[in-house]
């Protein structure tokens, strides 16, 4: 006879091991579920920084914790996109900022709009068009507007990772869930499923499934037999990662940003109290002492403090639900640092973790669909960031020239052939960036449409204009009333503390 999933053991450390135990507790908790936590113990440097985009809120609020606490706690500052610049030889910076989706039903995408106005000459850029990207230009954060608004825009987070990280440790504890004080020192597999994992204290936790939340390390399932991983170096070139840190910004902007240079790209990204610095690079095109003496050069700040250099390698597991054990975040996906996308991998695995928890103990049918939607999230993923990298404008730079040789991803080359030939990105299903994002990406890059949907003929030229016109108007106006960054801060310091924070 079939049983029920008692216990859960998560063994991994930061931010994915205590967002995966406090949700699992706050999904399934009141069903019985014993969730162990085994804490690796932190790799976290007082350096480092979590880039986290709108969907955070999201979680935040299923999870009870209150956002003034969040932004105080880890010194955190609201995010309305990036600026990318330096990714074509004379071309401007181009702007990725957050914008919402339009609420179904009525016209075209006003891209459609604008490509045909920018086939007869308009000389205004996408961008323009943008509320997120007018506010990120006031240094403004985006405020919620009449939710069948045409135009709203959200903010994501810059946030200190040592401090977010022990923020989320103590929720677990508070909310009772058990966590193991000793260091794992083996883990017991047989095949592709785990029989149990071994701590130095002697204690050995057995559990009906195992979660890897350990990062690129992969504790568990990279043990596995059948376990592979598969590199995407061929189109994210970057293999190492310097984090650093700079004097606080005086007046704090709404936006990070991401310049790059010969062997990758550097970012800042404002915190309260300080400025993080982040380079990612090619060990091939560029040393870690010479990144660490360019990254104050290019971004004009002064570098406090030493740097901290790690490893990267970007990739994702073929199979991220193996046997007993289920690989979450960096252990089932590791992107590249760009595009601030390390906290939404981690979310998407506890999502479909959550939705596709195991009826029963034993195996498990739901690994199919859980590894299907995570690959299909990965590869998503992937395209997004290769894009930044493939279709540079960094002429007579090796790393640059190579990567931009490389054939895309299949998927990537269909958006963005569809994108150049009538306006249009093919979407697919568990996409991270939805069709303004896309289009940000593929117009800063120099991919400009070259046709566009013939219904857009149906409106006429006069009101087209005026269409076009009256857009404009509305981002000024919407993005005039929204509040600075300090002042965002100021108010929500305060408001008070929501119940239960």
């Amino acid at each position: 006879m079939s049983r029920r999933v008692t216990s859960v053991a998560v063994v991994g450390r930061d931010v994915s091991l205590w967002l995966t135990v406090v949700a699992l507790q706050s999904a399934l908790g009141r069903t019985g579920l014993r969730i162990h936590a085994v804490d690796l113990g932190s790799r976290l440097s007082r350096a480092d920084v979590y880039v986290a985009l709108p969907t955070l809120a999201s979680l935040h609020r299923l999870l009870g914790v209150d956002e003034r606490l969040v932004l105080d706690a880890c010194r955190g500052v609201p995010m309305v996109g990036q600026r990318f610049s330096n990714w074509a030889k004379g071309a401007p910076p181009f702007m990725l900022a957050y914008d919402d989706e339009p609420p179904p039903g009525g016209r075209l995408p006003f891209l459609q709009y604008w490509a045909k106005a920018a086939l007869e000459g308009l000389r205004v850029g996408l961008e323009e068009f943008s509320l997120g990207s007018g506010c990120a230009r006031l240094n403004a954060v985006p405020l919620p507007v009449d939710e069948n608004a045409v135009l709203s825009a959200s903010y994501g987070y810059q946030l200190e990772a040592q401090a977010y990280a022990e923020l989320l440790k103590q929720l677990a504890l508070r909310r009772g869930i058990e966590i193991a004080a000793s260091p794992l020192c083996g883990v017991g597999i047989t095949g592709d499923t785990i029989e149990g994992v071994e701590l130095a204290d002697g204690t050995r936790i057995e559990a009906d499934l195992y979660v890897d939340a350990s990062g690129r390390e992969a504790r568990l399932i990279g043990g596995l037999a059948s376990a592979h991983f598969e590199s995407w170096s061929e189109w994210l070139p970057c293999d190492r990662l310097l984090a650093a840190s700079a004097p606080r910004m005086p007046s704090l902007p709404a936006f990070s940003q991401v310049s790059a240079f010969h062997g990758g790209w550097v970012g800042l990204f404002p915190l309260q109290d300080r400025t993080a610095v982040v380079a990612a690079y090619s060990s091939t095109a560029a040393k870690d002492s010479e990144v660490a003496d360019l990254a104050g050069v290019i971004t004009r700040v002064r570098i406090s403090g030493d740097a901290v250099v790690s490893d990267l390698g970007p990739g994702a597991r073929q199979s991220p639900w193996l046997g007993n054990c289920v690989a979450i975040g960096e252990a089932a996906i590791a992107p590249d640092p760009i595009d601030g996308v390390e906290m939404q991998v981690t979310q998407a695995g506890i999502s479909h973790l959550v939705s596709l928890f195991p009826a029963t103990a034993g195996k498990s049918p739901e690994a199919s669909a859980y590894n299907a939607a995570i690959r299909s999230f990965g590869s998503n993923l992937r395209d997004f960031q290769a894009a930044h990298y493939l279709f540079n404008r960094r002429y007579d730079e090796a790393m640059w020239d190579r990567v931009r040789d490389a054939a895309p991803p299949p998927g990537l080359a269909r958006k963005a052939g569809m994108f150049r030939a009538r306006a249009i990105i093919p979407m697919a299903d568990e996409e991270t960036f939805q069709e303004q994002g896309w289009a940000a990406l593929l117009t800063g890059c120099g991919i400009v449409p070259q046709g566009y949907d013939p219904r857009v003929d149906v409106l006429p030229a006069e009101a087209h204009v005026e269409m076009v016109q009256q857009r404009l108007r509305a981002v000024a106006e919407l993005a005039r009333r929204m509040p600075a960054v300090d002042q965002f801060i100021a108010a929500e310091q305060q408001m008070p503390l929501q119940a239960g924070a």
